[in-house]
């Protein structure tokens, strides 16, 4: 029997992540359903690190064409997804709906806020219009290495090298304040997401 690329390519990046020396610090206990933000750059470590949570966290996949690959692999590791955004666009008022349906069943959804095509680590306002009309809290997540290698793509993708140091971070949940715009919430949501990225390259010794 032939395998797939994708299951090919799902269990080499197991392997590799095997060598990695991870560290994932909780900051508090995470309740679902919840918003699980983080960088689109900064995204290479957690699906694996929380795969034990896959049936409970279905994740937002953009349509774009390099979306296709990352989405098979996500499944493979127990997730399902959402193809979309949380924007105008291709699917993008559908994905909305989805996930709302989705939180209101007592399911997590994770999200890329800064994604799919930039500008890197800029707070879209999707996912802060879902956690007001839903309820749910946002966790930002992070992570970060010792020693890896950017890419050159938009979004400055970060890759460990193998035997390094990584530690993720589960930040406190973050709700909307009473009467509080989608564009005050949203600069919140920026601002620490930036500041836990920021915390978890001090703490490894990552220089951007």
């Amino acid at each position: 029997m032939s395998l797939s690329k994708e299951s090919v390519l799902s269990f080499l990046l197991k392997g590799y992540v095997k060598t990695l020396r991870v560290e994932v610090e909780f900051q508090s206990n995470v309740e679902f359903p919840a918003i699980i933000a983080f960088w689109h750059g900064r995204m290479f470590l957690l699906p694996f690190v929380f795969k034990d949570y896959a049936d409970r966290v279905s994740v937002l996949i953009s349509r774009h064409r390099d979306g296709e690959v990352a989405a098979r692999v996500i499944e493979k590791l127990g997730f399902s997804t959402v193809r979309g955004s949380t924007g105008k666009g291709k699917g993008g008022e559908r994905a909305f709906l989805r996930m709302v349906e989705l939180l209101n069943s007592g399911k997590s959804v994770a999200i890329t806020p800064d994604g799919p095509k930039g500008p890197r680590e800029v707070f879209k306002a999707g996912a802060a219009k879902l956690s007001i009309l839903t309820g749910a809290p946002i966790y930002p997540v992070t992570f970060s290495t010792s020693k890896g290698k950017r890419l050159s793509s938009w979004d400055r993708f970060l890759i460990p090298y193998p035997f390094s140091r990584c530690k993720v971070i589960v930040g406190k949940p973050i709700h909307p304040e009473e009467n509080e715009n989608t564009e005050s919430f949203r600069k919140r949501l920026e601002l620490a997401l930036k500041n836990l990225t920021d915390q978890c390259d001090r703490e490894v010794g990552w220089k951007t």
